[in-house]
């Protein structure tokens, strides 16, 4: 049991979120200094006027390690007396976890979801690059090789970023909760082998939700720029059923100019020619073909009913079909795989060409069966750099950049998830979502949508994760959407 003890601040969700970073199995719980006790590890975390900040860390009254801070140390993108303080806390509270579990993470004290978005904020203030780079380096202790990582994939992403156009934009997220199995690593609402009349109750729902939301968006005078059919796995829905969801789009919009359409078909086992050439005749411009993995092995071992040829062989039919922008994923840290499984993963894939190579790295998810089953939560460090080195030796190699990333709590290695793209063939849904650049409209069971609103703020609307509950009160899921769109 790790115990920490504050004073001057109750910064506990930040203290947690430091621990996680070098430990997922060890539980902790907030005492009141006053009480202090001294027994087993225990940490003391202090906030003092004129911003003074220390944390020392006991093990059974025995003093380990101590480290000391004050606001004047500290450069920070924007200004904030609140983020100073919270950043002041968390550097002491990192640099005694650091030395006690001799681990320095790449991101260092980092763990939101989007580190490009640093760097967006700070040119914003009009930092140049040399402060920005100060702050990331002695503020955040992000590693060299990430720091120029995040610069790589900005240079990419910079392209979009116009709050003038941006803001006139929205992006249509639809979400289809069914799978054919699921996979040990997922915690996403979705429902396993549903008969066609709960999924064709649901699209009903779902048909409703995005004909309205679309009214809204149109009545708000909003473009739609792309849109993105994901899951779960959409291609389990049959060409009727589809249908249904095209028709509703083609009633607004002439789809041949809407600008990407990408369609999740990940899934092999769910795909064949007549589906994929319906996609083409509707205009879909993207797709992804998944394989996680091309070990046959690890393809059983996390649920998921395909072969790594059945991955080829699919890839193949799209091409031919005539798609000409195809996304696969893999994940890093996937059980008992090892940097040769990545590299022979990675050298399949890009021997195939796809445009768009998304590189996960495992997340331990509080709902998936992975973390459900697992006696002990290991972060592997070494292990997923080096995974990491192999994907990006061999996409250097093969031409292609990184263009996104993003990261998750409780993500192995501390490390980051990755989209990589041949030249001027980015995913343009990825990089507006990731970096907040224009309003998400989400429909769908789970679905989560990001509105900006007059004062440049993105406020979201989340949808129920029950079927039920998605279907008896979809009309408050459109009344928020209506509020903060002002329709």
């Amino acid at each position: 049991m790790f115990k920490f003890y504050f004073s001057g601040h109750d910064y506990e969700y930040e203290a947690r979120n430091a621990l996680r970073v070098f430990d997922l199995n060890t539980d902790y719980e907030i005492k009141d200094i006053k009480f202090f006790e001294g027994t087993g590890l225990s940490l003391l975390s202090y906030l003092e006027e004129g911003f003074n900040a220390k944390a020392v860390l006991y093990k059974d009254n025995e003093l380990l390690y101590e480290s000391n801070l004050n606001g004047n140390d500290i450069v920070l993108e924007r200004y904030g007396i609140k983020k100073l303080k919270k950043t002041l806390v968390i550097k002491t509270i990192h640099n005694v976890l650091k030395q006690y579990y001799n681990i320095y993470p790449d991101y260092g004290i980092l763990t939101g979801v989007r580190v490009v978005k640093i760097l967006i904020t700070a040119k914003k203030s009009y930092r140049s690059d040399e402060e920005i780079n100060y702050i990331l380096r002695n503020t955040y202790e992000v590693k060299e090789e990430k720091i120029k990582l995040l610069w790589d994939i900005l240079k990419i992403e910079e392209k979009y970023i116009d709050e003038n156009i941006n803001n006139k934009n929205y992006n249509l997220y639809i979400g289809i909760p069914f799978c054919p199995s699921k996979c040990s690593y997922c915690s996403f609402t979705s429902y396993v082998n549903c008969p066609d009349k709960k999924i064709n109750s649901y699209l009903d729902t779902l048909i409703y939700e995005i004909e309205k939301t679309i009214v809204l968006a149109i009545n708000r005078n909003l473009n739609l720029h792309t849109i993105y059919i994901g899951g779960g796995t959409p291609s389990v829905l049959n060409e009727e059923q589809l249908s249904k969801i095209f028709n509703i789009l083609k009633k607004y919009y002439d789809l041949s100019k809407i600008k990407e359409i990408t369609f999740e078909a990940g899934r092999p086992d769910t795909i064949d020619a007549d589906k994929l050439i319906f996609l083409k005749n509707n205009f879909v411009n993207r797709i992804s073909i998944n394989p996680q993995t091309m070990n046959d092995k690890t393809l059983y071992l996390v649920g998921r009913k395909h072969s790594g040829n059945e991955i080829i062989d699919k890839y193949s039919m799209a091409r031919k079909i005539g798609f000409r922008t195809i996304n696969m994923d893999i994940i890093l840290g996937l059980p008992e795989e090892n940097e040769s499984d990545v590299r022979n993963t990675i050298e399949i894939i890009a021997g195939l060409n796809p445009e768009n190579i998304t590189v996960h790295s495992l997340a331990y998810k509080k709902h998936s069966e992975l973390t459900r089953g697992s006696t002990e939560l290991y972060k592997d460090y070494e292990l997923i750099r080096n995974m990491h080195d192999v994907i990006k030796k061999v996409c250097d190699e093969k031409g292609y950049k990184p263009y996104y990333m993003y990261r998750q709590k409780n993500i192995k290695g501390d490390s980051e998830n990755v989209g990589y793209t041949k030249e001027g063939r980015e995913s343009i849904y990825n990089m507006v979502i990731i970096e907040e650049l224009e309003t998400i409209l989400a429909c769908g069971l789970g679905a989560s949508s990001k509105i900006i609103t007059g004062d440049n703020r993105h406020e979201p609307v989340r949808n129920f994760k029950s079927l039920e509950e998605y279907s008896n009160r979809i009309d408050e899921i459109i009344n928020k959407k209506r509020k903060l769109l002002g329709g």
